[in-house]
C-alpha cells in the first residue's frame, strides 16, 4: 500500500486524523483550569513546537493509523464495557505504550498526536523532563492533567462539584499520589456518562504522557503504580498514550498486571487484566 493510499484510509475512513502542512501556526497548549481545583497547569506549547519542527509531513502514517485504530476500537462501543464491572473487561485496551531508545522520535510522535487530536479526542497531556523536577513529581503531573481535563471536558466540572478539598489537601500533604489520582481522576470520570457525538456514538478521550523515563527516580515508582493499578479503574472511554525507553523498572510495573501484544518492534498495546 502506498503512502497516499494509507493517508486516504486514515483521513477518510478511520478517524479525524489528517496530514497538516508545516506552515501551520504554533499550537497553543496553555489552558485555564477550573479555579475550584486550585491546580497549576503546565504550558508545553514551546516543547511541542520544538518537537514538531522535526516531524516530516506525510511520514509515520502507518503508526498513526495504529494509534487511531486503538483509540477508536469497536470494543469501546459495546454496552457491556460500561457497566459497574467495566474495569474487569479484558477487551478494553486503556494504555498504548510507545517505547524506543533515545533519539528514536518518541516525543515527536507524542507532539504529532497532540497536534492531530487537539480539537477531537485530546483532553490532557504532559511532557516529562528530568530538567524540571517541580513538574515531574507524580502529584504535580496528576494535578496538571486534571486541570487540562477541566478546561477541555465541560462535564468534568460537574463531576468534581462535590470534591472534598480537605481530603485532597491531606492527600497532597502526605504525597499520597494514588489518593490524589482517585479524587481527581477515578471518582469524577466514573461519575460521567460516556461522551457521545450527535449520533450517539461513544467518543474516546485521550491523555498523552511523554517520556516516563525522565521522571525522577523518587517519583517514578509511584507513577508506574498508578499506570499499573489506578488506570484499570478508569472508564473505557478514557485512553492513555505513554512513551518511554524500555527501562527494567518500567517493564517490571507495566508487565506485572497488564497483558500486552507487540504491534511492532517499538509499540506495545496494553490492557488491564
Amino acid at each position: 500500500m502506498t503512502n497516499a493510499e494509507e493517508k486516504n484510509i486514515l483521513t477518510n475512513k478511520d478517524s479525524n486524523i489528517a496530514i497538516t502542512s508545516e506552515e501551520e501556526p504554533v499550537l497553543s497548549l496553555l489552558v485555564k483550569p477550573n479555579p475550584k481545583l486550585h491546580v497549576c497547569v503546565n504550558d508545553f506549547t514551546q516543547r511541542c513546537a520544538r518537537s514538531l519542527k522535526y516531524f516530516l509531513p506525510g511520514t509515520r502514517i502507518s503508526f498513526l493509523k495504529q494509534v487511531s485504530d486503538w483509540l477508536n476500537s469497536p470494543e469501546m462501543q459495546k454496552e457491556e464495557n460500561f457497566g459497574t464491572e467495566h474495569k474487569k473487561q479484558k477487551n478494553n485496551r486503556t494504555i498504548f505504550w510507545l517505547s524506543g531508545d533515545a533519539g528514536t522520535g518518541k516525543t515527536i510522535m507524542s507532539s504529532r498526536l497532540i497536534q492531530l487530536e487537539y480539537n477531537h479526542s485530546l483532553i490532557g497531556w504532559h511532557f516529562c523532563s528530568h530538567t524540571n523536577i517541580l513538574q515531574n513529581s507524580t502529584v504535580s503531573i496528576i494535578e496538571s492533567v486534571s486541570g487540562m481535563i477541566s478546561a477541555n471536558l465541560p462535564e468534568y466540572d460537574a463531576a468534581i462539584s462535590d470534591l472534598d478539598q480537605d481530603e485532597l489537601k491531606e492527600a497532597k500533604e502526605k504525597n499520597d499520589s494514588m489518593k490524589v489520582f482517585e479524587l481527581l481522576f477515578t471518582k469524577p470520570l466514573n461519575k460521567m456518562a460516556p461522551p457521545t457525538d450527535i449520533n450517539g456514538k461513544i467518543c474516546p478521550k485521550l491523555i498523552v504522557v511523554d517520556a516516563l523515563d525522565e521522571i525522577y527516580e523518587i517519583y517514578l515508582e509511584a507513577f508506574l503504580k498508578i499506570i499499573r493499578d489506578g488506570c484499570s479503574e478508569l472508564p473505557p472511554w478514557v485512553k492513555i498514550f505513554i512513551t518511554s525507553r524500555r527501562y527494567d523498572i518500567i517493564k517490571k510495573y507495566l508487565f506485572a498486571k497488564v497483558s500486552f501484544t507487540i504491534a511492532n518492534i517499538c509499540v506495545v498495546w496494553m490492557q488491564h487484566t
